[in-house]
């Protein structure tokens, strides 16, 4: 019997809006999930058929991470990493969780377990030495197994196995893993520390028989088209780009032209993508 998993996404204010596009197609292309729950610390969603978590779950809250770390500005960044990593393993529910970026669509219907019911990877060409920088201080166990990276806008989780990382952390510094976590950041650095990363190269180091390996195909984008859409497995629409629908008015405001024209056409595009995904549409590969 295929095995089942939750699904579970941080929703920053940035992506209030973009969440509804990217849940509509991905609860009809991701195979095999059983729940979808969505985290922000001071909104409730109330989406039918969604699950909004509590903050109380965590043993953190953003003003604790905000007042415990050098950089303020990627206090939001950083609890969001720290969220990721806890959701999986405190959940009552699946003991496996596939966590997934708030601006990601997965255009055609994927599957993150194989044939033999063994959970999957998808690497990148990512690499970012700070990451592992910060690996290494957090456990002097913890460094590179494999030569991509693990940071593709989403993460397949096992409790078991987070709760051994979090363990052998826990019995080094006497403290828990959070605390390290913070503690061990780089002030100097604005991208210190790596969620995905810490857990893929771990796993890989002391259970690289439990996961498989894939790449696909995937992009980030400012513009959506149908020609991505076929030709990509994955694409995200950063908030960075601001070409988002609901940029349109700033950037009306500021006469940014090009992403003026970029956020009123992916609005339409989204209006019409998701009348396709209502009459059943789904995009083969090319």
């Amino acid at each position: 019997m295929m095995k089942k998993f939750d699904i579970f996404q941080t929703v920053g204010p940035k992506d209030f809006e973009i969440i509804k596009d990217t849940l509509k197609i991905n609860k009809k292309n991701i195979i095999g999930y059983n729940k979808i729950y969505l985290f922000n610390e001071e909104k409730k969603f109330l989406f039918r058929g969604i699950n909004d978590v509590e903050k109380s779950l965590f043993p953190f809250t953003f003003e604790y991470v905000e007042n415990k770390i050098e950089n303020k500005n990627r206090a939001g960044w950083i609890y969001a990493q720290l969220v990721k990593l806890y959701f999986p393993y405190l959940h009552k529910g699946n003991d496996n969780v596939l966590v997934v970026d708030s601006d990601v669509f997965f255009t055609r219907k994927i599957n993150f377990l194989n044939e033999s019911n063994k959970p999957i990877f998808t690497v990148s060409d990512e690499y970012h030495q700070p990451y592992f920088d910060h690996m290494f201080r957090v456990h002097p166990d913890f460094v590179r197994a494999y030569e991509k990276s693990g940071i593709s806008h989403h993460m397949f989780f096992n409790k078991q196995l987070l709760t051994e990382m979090f363990e052998k952390v826990e019995k080094l510094h006497k403290k828990p893993f959070y605390e390290v976590y913070l503690d061990n950041l780089d002030g100097k650095e604005n991208s210190p520390s790596a969620d995905y990363e810490i857990y893929f190269h771990f796993v890989l180091n002391n259970h690289k028989e439990k996961y498989s390996i894939r790449e696909i195909k995937w992009k980030n984008v400012s513009l959506l088209t149908f020609k991505d859409f076929r030709n990509y497995m994955m694409i995200s629409l950063p908030h960075y780009a601001g070409t988002r629908p609901n940029n349109f008015v700033e950037n009306v405001k500021k006469v940014e032209k090009i992403r003026a024209l970029k956020s009123f056409y992916n609005y339409f595009f989204l209006k019409f993508n998701n009348l396709l995904i209502n009459i059943g549409f789904i995009f083969s590969r090319k």
